[in-house]
């Protein structure tokens, strides 16, 4: 069955669940995108219909399946190939709070112009948001937000 098996990348990766325990290991991405070359990215996984994903936690013998709803944000190290998306969006600059847990950082702003507000960007049907930190993207749940607010 083997042959059956969709191929994957693993990327480093933490996840704060709604409990409030933290997690760190490895999610598997498929390693074909069908929209463009190259692998999923994982926002574009991440925002898929399937309610569960596998996580293999560092250390743990076998993978756990993690339930979306209950996944607050995902974090892992944001991949340089993809700075260079074609159509360079605007950006901006915000603080993001699901209850006591807060992010600050950047969010990519890839629409027409008649729709280029944080607000836009929130009320997309996606249920996760994407936020650049640095060197690290969080995969945040949209559901679970409490306050957005731009930052100068």
């Amino acid at each position: 069955m083997t042959e059956l098996r969709v191929p994957t990348v693993s990327l480093p990766a933490a996840v704060l669940c709604s409990d409030g325990q933290r997690l760190t290991g490895h999610v598997f991405v498929p390693a074909a995108a069908s929209r463009h070359p190259g692998p999923t990215r994982p926002d574009e996984w991440l925002n898929e219909t399937d309610a569960f994903f596998p996580f293999q936690a560092d250390g743990a013998p076998r993978p756990v399946i993690l339930n979306k709803r209950q996944v607050l944000s995902l974090s892992l190290s944001a991949d340089p190939a993809d700075a260079g998306r074609a159509g360079a969006p605007r950006e901006r600059r915000v603080s993001i709070e699901l209850g006591p847990h807060r992010f600050e950082g950047t969010v990519m702003i890839d629409m027409p112009e008649n729709r280029s507000r944080v607000l836009d960007v929130l009320n997309r049907d996606e249920d996760f948001v994407t936020l650049h930190s640095g060197s690290e993207w969080h995969l945040i749940q949209k559901r679970s937000i409490t306050r957005v607010a731009e930052l100068a």
